[in-house]
Order: C-alpha cells, then sequence, then structure tokens
C-alpha cells in the first residue's frame, strides 16, 4: 500500500513537473510582471506605444471635410463627387493580394453591371428570376472546374468566411451529436474563419500538427480524429505559407472514418484548377469546397462559392421558419437580403474573363511563384517557408528583423503580409502586382549590403510584442482599440 501511494506521488509530481516545464514562461510573466508595479508599468507603455503606432501608421491620414450629422440640406453630386476624389488612395502595384482585378476593359464592364443590379435582391425571385437563372450558372461553370456531379450544388456567399460558416453549420446539424460538442479538425494555419466559425457556433477545434513540409500531418490527423468529429478541414492553398495540405491522403482518412472533408480553396481554387498537377476534385472524397471568385476570379468584393457535392448535406446549410407570422421564410446564407449586383458582376466577369485567361493568368501565377521561392531561398540568410507553388510565397531572415525587411521594402512602395509563430511575411502574386516581383527580389538582395538594425517603430513591433507576451488579453486589449478606431476616425 505504501508503494502504491509512493508510485502514485512520484507520477502527480512528475506530471506538475512537466507543466511547470511547460509554463514556466507563463507562470513567471503572472509571478514577475502582471501581478508588480513595475511590470504593469512596463506592460502599458507597450500597450502605448502599440497604439501610438497604430494610429500614427494606419490612420494618420487627415480629410478636409468631416461629418458628425446628416446634412440638413442635399449635398450636390459634383460635391459628392469631390469629396470622394480628394479621400480616395492610391493603390500601387507592389501590393500583396488585396486587389486581384488589373484589367481596364473587365472593370468598366463590372461597373455597368453592378449598377444595373445595384437595389436588386435575388430574395425575390418573383422580381428578379435572372439573378436565380446567373448564380445556378455561376455553380455550374466554376463546379465544372471541380467535377462537381450533377447531384451537387451551390450557393454564392458574401465571402470566404461565411461560406465557412455556413458550410460547418450544415456538417454541426447533418452531425447532430445531442450529448456531445462536436469538434473540428484542421491545422493551425487554416483561416481564420475557422475559428470564427466555430465560436459562433459553439464547436470545439482540435489543432492537427504540421509535417515537416509545413502542410497537415495525416499521422497525427489519424490520431485527432473522433466519434465527435463533424468535419475535417484542409487548406488549398494556405493563407499564410501558400502550402497544399496532401488532400488525397487527408480525404482518404475521412471516407474511412465516415467524417466530411470541407476543402478551402478560397485562395488558390481558380489557379490550381488550371494545372493537372494541382487540379482538385470532387471525385476524391471531398464533401464541399469554397473558392473566391472575388481573387483570382477577378470579380469585385463580395463573392464567394460554397459548393457541395450532393444535396442531402447541403439541406443542412438552409435556414427554414416554417411558422413566421410574416410568411415562410427560408434562405440560403447568413443574410437574409442580399445585393443582386453580386450575383451578376461574379457572372459577367466569369464570361468575361473566360477558360483561356484563367489557364494563361494561372499558369504565369504558378511560374512566378516558384521563381520567387526560387530566388528568395537564394539569397544569403533568407528562407522559404515549405516548397510553394500556387500563388503565396512566405520568407523570414536568420539575419535581419521582419521590423528591418518591412522598413526597408516599403521605402520603394512594396507592402507585404506580416505573419506571426514564426513572424514571418509573404506575398501574394497577382496579376496587380506580377510585373513587378523581380524588383522585391532586387531589394531583398541590396538588403544583404546592410547592416543589421533594430527596427521597432513599426507595426512588425506589435507582433513581437505578441509573439512574447504568454498573456494574449494584452494584445485583444490593443485589437480592440483599433477595432474601435475604424469606426472613430
Amino acid at each position: 500500500m505504501i508503494i502504491s501511494n509512493y508510485n502514485k506521488l512520484i507520477k502527480i509530481l512528475y506530471t506538475f513537473f512537466i507543466y511547470l516545464h511547460k509554463k514556466w514562461k507563463y507562470l513567471l510573466y503572472f509571478i514577475a510582471i502582471k501581478f508588480t508595479k513595475k511590470g504593469k508599468s512596463m506592460i502599458e507603455a507597450e500597450k502605448s506605444k502599440a497604439l501610438r503606432l497604430i494610429k500614427e501608421g494606419i490612420f494618420s491620414k487627415k480629410y478636409i471635410y468631416n461629418f458628425k450629422k446628416i446634412p440638413q440640406n442635399s449635398v450636390s453630386i459634383q460635391d459628392v463627387l469631390h469629396i470622394m476624389d480628394g479621400r480616395k488612395s492610391f493603390i500601387n502595384n507592389k501590393i500583396s493580394g488585396g486587389v486581384y482585378i488589373n484589367d481596364t476593359e473587365s472593370k468598366k464592364l463590372l461597373s455597368i453591371v453592378s449598377s444595373d443590379y445595384m437595389f436588386s435582391n435575388p430574395l425575390h425571385p418573383d422580381l428578379y428570376p435572372e439573378l436565380i437563372k446567373m448564380e445556378s450558372e455561376i455553380i455550374k461553370m466554376v463546379g465544372s472546374l471541380f467535377d462537381l456531379p450533377d447531384e451537387g450544388g451551390g450557393n454564392l456567399m458574401t465571402g470566404g468566411t461565411e461560406s465557412t460558416i455556413m458550410a460547418l453549420k450544415a456538417y454541426k446539424k447533418y452531425k447532430n451529436l445531442y450529448f456531445f460538442k462536436s469538434e473540428v479538425c484542421c491545422t493551425r494555419t487554416v483561416h481564420a474563419a475557422v475559428n470564427k466559425a466555430c465560436e459562433l457556433l459553439d464547436l470545439r477545434i482540435v489543432y492537427v500538427e504540421l509535417d515537416e513540409n509545413k502542410v497537415m500531418d495525416v499521422e497525427d490527423l489519424k490520431r485527432k480524429v473522433s466519434f465527435k468529429t463533424c468535419a475535417i478541414i484542409a487548406s488549398y492553398p494556405c493563407f499564410p505559407y501558400g502550402l497544399n495540405d496532401p488532400i488525397e491522403k487527408i480525404s482518404d482518412i475521412a471516407n474511412k472514418n465516415n467524417i466530411p472533408l470541407h476543402v478551402d480553396a478560397c485562395l488558390g481554387g481558380f489557379i490550381t484548377q488550371f494545372d493537372k498537377k494541382l487540379k482538385l476534385s470532387f471525385n476524391k472524397n471531398i464533401n464541399s469546397l469554397s473558392i473566391d471568385p472575388h481573387k483570382f476570379g477577378y470579380s469585385p468584393k463580395g463573392s464567394s462559392l460554397l459548393l457541395w457535392k450532393n444535396k442531402n448535406i447541403k439541406h443542412y446549410q438552409y435556414f427554414i421558419q416554417n411558422d413566421w407570422t410574416g410568411g415562410i421564410y427560408a434562405s440560403v446564407s447568413l443574410p437574409g437580403s442580399r445585393v443582386g449586383s453580386q450575383i451578376a458582376t461574379t457572372w459577367a466577369a466569369l464570361l468575361y474573363n473566360g477558360f483561356s485567361y484563367y489557364s494563361i493568368m494561372s499558369n504565369n501565377i504558378i511560374q512566378a511563384t516558384k521563381k520567387l521561392a526560387y530566388d528568395i531561398k537564394n539569397i544569403e540568410s533568407f528562407n522559404v517557408i515549405g516548397n510553394p507553388n500556387v500563388n503565396v510565397v512566405a520568407f523570414y531572415s536568420n539575419k535581419y528583423g521582419i521590423g528591418q525587411i518591412i522598413d526597408y521594402v516599403s521605402k520603394k512602395g512594396w507592402n507585404l503580409n506580416i505573419l506571426q509563430n514564426p513572424l514571418c511575411v509573404h506575398l501574394c502574386i497577382t496579376p496587380k502586382n506580377i510585373k513587378n516581383v523581380n524588383n522585391l527580389v532586387c531589394l531583398l538582395r541590396e538588403l544583404t549590403k546592410d547592416d543589421v538594425k533594430k527596427s521597432d517603430n513599426n507595426i512588425v513591433s506589435i507582433y513581437g510584442m505578441s509573439a512574447t507576451l504568454p498573456d494574449k488579453s494584452v494584445i485583444d486589449d490593443i485589437v480592440k482599440y483599433y477595432l474601435d478606431f475604424t469606426t472613430n476616425v
């Protein structure tokens, strides 16, 4: 009995010391910083610095005309346009993603189409039957790229976030575990829209580790799936690194465990489908898929497709209130009303650009991505994450901090995406910036001639603080300030 109790005590102590080993930074933070006067002052100083950087770096633009009340009298058309022109930002050809279209004639067409359907609403098919026809054709045209079967279907959403939310809404209802909390298996590189969806839908995220190639580790996935898993979400590619999860291997695991597989192809779907080696297909045990025409489909913002292999699970996506006093209410998306121009411009963009143009741009972007990755790997002290081959290249330097890299390229007009865990940057190659990619490579080569400098006066310093502070509530406070400021400029 004494030996048995002794062994239990040893196990408890061992577990406790393992916990201390893993959490020592967190515990030290709370003991030495969080609850000390000096520590609190240091945290407040860092927060103040971050808030200043946000205000000066992002919200520094001053406006001549400012409105706090609705004008008593009408402002003339000429004056409204004059005010808008004074506020308009100049977007150059050195930004990462963000703006994808780079065709003047296409912009003209989409402006006309958008204007014609600006006040229409597909919630009223009796008034706008052509919108239903257009949406149906969008599903068929884009679905054909993924071998969508005849029994499949889909709907147009406002963006990849809504596509993700509606997919997981359907899977949660389809699985219907009653007494258990449904789980979603994905990697930490999956889009944050999954986190938002799980928070809204009360789902638990189970993170699958990345393998040596920085994509989903299928062996770890096998260990993580369970009867509580309502869906597996794979990225094709992931937003941070532009890397494709091994879809065929993941789909085999999903199929063997009778778990639905959703593929987030929002970022790369219009690139991969025009390359035989990268092409995705619903024939490979994929249950649903999201793809954004407002990215490399070159339609205006507010356009994402959620495609379903069959309508059985798709029906769980719908919202139906059959006993409402206002009549039977039904919708396919989070919003009830949807602006018809979203559908009309997506439809027009697909027709105008055509298969050949998409194919040509796909090949150009893939080749530019591979070349950029190769060129950066061959710059002294620089490293590329994984083996990108779609449209995104993430990189960092063993010598120069991300702050110094951002400062250096920003002076030449570049706007790159900052990533964390690990701290790095990426460039998403688009038709708008593709001709300037070599310029970025030249700048990075030039940087290697400079001395290492501490650069903590840009937005990167906030990411650095996030990495060093175990208490993420400090970062949350800063982000809340930023979000408040977006509607209080």
